[in-house]
């Protein structure tokens, strides 16, 4: 897990010496290198709009805690459009509904059909980000166009 130094704070006493043996909180990750570990199985995310492309970039589907701004609409396209992801339950972390989360994702039926989107998406993602595709094609188009102007 990561979370900033100041935050510890909330954390309850004797936490971080409880949980040692089970798992590691750093104040930061390369998350893009995380996501791409062939263990992860699911990002739990805020919706940021890097955050999403990373997640998606790596095929990793998505349970989201939408915050402010854009998160939410973010987080409508992860579920209602993409397929890949879920928003928490009644929008607050709460233990049942992470694990119901967590299992929805990880085991049911409609958890693989998102595996399958998130993987989907992510061919989509990286076809179009190759030296050749349509997106740099455009781009080299623009520069073009800016030069001879």
């Amino acid at each position: 897990w990561s979370l900033k130094d100041h935050l510890k704070g909330v954390l309850p006493e004797g936490f971080l010496e409880r949980t040692s043996d089970i798992g590691k909180i750093v104040p930061w990750v390369p998350q893009t290198q995380v996501l791409g570990h062939d263990s992860v199985g699911v990002f739990v995310t805020h919706c940021g709009c890097n955050s999403v492309f990373e997640s998606i970039s790596n095929g990793v589907p998505m349970i989201c805690r939408p915050f402010f701004g854009d998160h939410g609409m973010t987080g409508r396209m992860v579920e209602d459009i993409w397929e890949i992801g879920v928003k928490i339950e009644g929008g607050v972390f709460t233990k049942n509904g992470l694990l119901k989360s967590l299992n929805l994702i990880l085991v049911k039926e409609d958890g693989k059909k998102m595996r399958e989107n998130a993987q989907k998406v992510k061919q989509t993602v990286l076809d179009a980000a190759g030296p050749n595709d349509k997106a740099a094609q455009d781009f080299k188009t623009l520069v073009e166009i800016i030069y001879s102007s």
